[in-house]
Formats: structure tokens, C-alpha cells, sequence
């Protein structure tokens, strides 16, 4: 058995700590038969930041990540992790960069005849570190995932949400730099989803953690993300910060995501009657979406005082990004074409985000 604790040590310490990019992805395909998974993706992942790539299902979510941890081989293109390009080396020195790496899955993969401190400790004991080293830092990391009562249970003693818990202890243990989330909310309901996460922030403030995670819920993506990475059909589709996404999204598939989150849909019989083109006794449908300070501040009063226009309200919703308030309102009002022109630079000046519905006769 390979004992590597010591070099790991004498890496971790020579490494350079000002470095800005954990990952760095150029180009990457990656071909299956005549299938194109990835094509050409580029990003970069920088340290300490929480990055989140989401898409459909067949996107190339997995595939992509399954190439950064080493588990597939892209058919082109570089990977770099902690600045070092890992595409073409060897066996030994790939594991070496890739030793810096936790994943963790949407199953826990844990064994269920052994202990939570076994379980937590399997990846230490396979690289051969001291008994005394491992028992410090197994015991370190659970207190840290708040498990430090349960190291003498058995898997099928725990909740769905402890057992994540081991899942990212033990993915912690070997004091890694990046940690990969590959659909790891999927098996679990809100209310612990929403726990893990807050956990997975925490860590990432505590331990100055980078986080990659890939999902299909955008309420993952909102909840705890820093940037985001749109991904369709195997290419980037958008990518931005969160609260530009979720503000501003530009491709069909990122409007489709961020829909999810909202109630967006007009009553059905007005989505009956909206047209395309205006007459002269159409009202004009608008979606407002806004955020931060704009969320506390009389939009609505503002336009009806600024234009004297006779504003309704259809319909609204008000979440959070984190500790960002952010929003939506569906409103009519007549429509003259000079009057809307001018509302829509008077909302944009604002910091508010607006899309033409249609328009409904009245």
C-alpha cells in the first residue's frame, strides 16, 4: 500500500497560494461513436468561488464533470487543475493533482456494514496514512459536518440528509481544494436540501473551498452559487454571475430553468387572448424582474407618477438569492408605442429587467 501522506504534506505546502484558477477547462470535446457529448467547452473555476453548471438532461453535465475528476479521458482539449495541465499524464502523476479532489454523488456510496468513522476515514486508510493522523482527521471532519455524535453508527441508522453528510466528510477528509457535486440534492427533499447546502456554504467560507457542482434545479444554482455555467447539448449555451442570469437570461434553455422558479404564467384565459401585434385598444403586458435595492423601491407608484399611466398588476413574486431579494411583476397598461419606448428605457435606467409578453385587447 502506497503511503503518500508526507508527500501530500510537502505539496500542500509548496503550493502556491495566490493561485486564481483551480480548474481551467480549454476546449474540451469529448466523442462517443457518432455522438458529440462536449464540444469545445471552455471556463475557468476560480479558488474559493461556488460554480454551478446546470442544464437538461443529456446536456453533458456528468460527462464534463467525470472528465475534470479523472474518471473519463476527453477525446480533445486541456484540463488543468491547481495549474497544472493533467490531459496526457501518466497514471501517478494524474492522481496526484486529482488527490486534491472530493466528490460527491446523488447516492452516498457508503458501506453499510461499516462505521460512520470508517466510512469517513476509507480514503486515508486506501493512501496509507498513520492510524493516529487518521483518527484526528476523521474525527475533525465530522465534527465539522456536524456528525461527531454519530461516528460508531451504521449508514442505515442515519437520515438521507446525515448520510450526504458522511458523503462530503468523507470526501473532505484528505484535506482537499476542490469539491465536485455531481446531482448530490437529487435523493434528497427540500427542507434537507436546503440544509446541505447551507453546510456546503459554510465550508466554503470555513475552509476557503471551491465547489463545482452540476444540477438540473435552478433553486441549487440560486440557493448557493456564485457564478453560473449554462449547459446545452453539449456546449456553453450562457454563462454569467447568478444575479445576471436570473435577471437577464438570454438562451432559450436558461429561460426555461429560471422559469421554474417562478410563477411566470399569466391566467390561462389570458394567455388566450394575448396577440403579437397591438390595435388601438390594446393594453400592453410587461414583465418586470428586479433586484437588490430595486426589490424595496415604489416601481409601480414611480411609473404612474412619472407617465400618469393607469399601471395594473397581474400578477407577482418575491424570492431571495441568497441575501439578495429579487423579483418579478406581470403588469398592463395602454399601449401607445412612444409612451411603452420610453417606459422601457425609464425601468432599464432603473436596474429593471422587462420582457413584452404580448398584447391583450381590452
Amino acid at each position: 500500500m502506497c503511503n503518500d501522506f508526507f508527500i501530500i504534506q510537502l505539496y500542500q505546502f509548496f503550493t502556491i497560494l495566490s493561485m486564481n484558477a483551480v480548474i481551467s477547462l480549454k476546449k474540451i470535446t469529448k466523442v462517443i461513436g457518432e455522438y458529440s457529448i462536449l464540444d469545445g467547452i471552455s471556463f475557468d473555476v476560480p479558488e474559493g468561488k461556488i460554480v454551478g453548471i446546470i442544464g437538461k438532461s443529456g446536456a453533458g453535465k456528468t460527462t464534463l464533470l467525470r472528465c475534470i475528476n479523472g474518471l473519463e479521458t476527453p477525446s480533445s482539449g486541456d484540463i488543468s487543475l491547481f495549474g497544472k495541465n493533467v490531459v496526457g499524464l501518466d497514471e501517478d502523476n494524474r492522481r496526484f493533482f486529482q488527490r486534491r479532489i472530493g466528490t460527491i454523488f446523488q447516492s452516498f456510496n457508503l458501506i453499510s456494514r461499516s462505521t460512520i468513522f470508517d466510512n469517513v476515514a476509507l480514503p486515508l486508510v486506501c493512501r496509507g496514512f498513520p492510524k493516529k493522523v487518521i483518527e484526528e482527521k476523521v474525527r475533525d471532519v465530522l465534527e465539522l459536518v456536524g456528525l461527531a455524535s454519530k461516528e460508531a453508527s451504521y449508514p442505515s441508522e442515519l437520515s438521507g440528509g446525515q448520510c450526504q453528510r458522511v458523503a462530503i466528510a468523507r470526501a473532505l477528509v484528505a484535506d482537499v481544494s476542490l469539491l465536485l457535486c455531481d446531482e448530490f440534492t437529487s435523493a434528497l427533499d427540500p427542507e434537507t436540501t436546503l440544509d446541505i447546502l447551507s453546510l456546503l456554504a459554510k465550508l466554503n467560507q470555513s475552509l476557503k473551498l471551491t465547489i463545482l457542482l452540476i444540477t438540473h434545479d435552478m433553486n441549487v444554482v440560486r440557493e448557493i452559487c456564485d457564478h453560473v455555467i449554462v449547459l446545452d447539448q453539449g456546449r456553453i449555451a450562457e454563462e454569467g454571475e447568478i444575479s445576471e442570469i436570473l435577471l437577464k437570461p438570454k438562451h432559450i434553455v436558461t429561460k426555461s430553468l429560471v422559469g421554474s422558479l417562478f410563477k411566470r404564467d399569466l391566467p390561462e384565459h389570458m394567455l388566450e387572448e394575448l396577440r403579437n401585434t397591438p390595435s388601438q385598444k390594446s393594453h400592453v403586458i410587461l414583465r418586470m424582474m428586479f433586484a437588490d435595492k430595486v426589490a424595496s423601491v415604489p416601481v409601480i407608484a414611480s411609473l404612474v407618477e412619472q407617465f400618469h399611466l393607469p399601471v395594473n398588476i397581474i400578477a407577482g413574486h418575491l424570492d431571495h438569492i441568497r441575501t439578495t431579494a429579487f423579483g418579478q411583476l406581470i403588469v398592463s397598461f395602454p399601449f401607445v408605442q412612444n409612451v411603452y419606448d420610453e417606459v422601457v428605457k425609464y425601468l432599464d435606467h432603473r436596474q429593471v429587467a422587462t420582457e413584452l409578453l404580448g398584447y391583450r385587447d381590452v
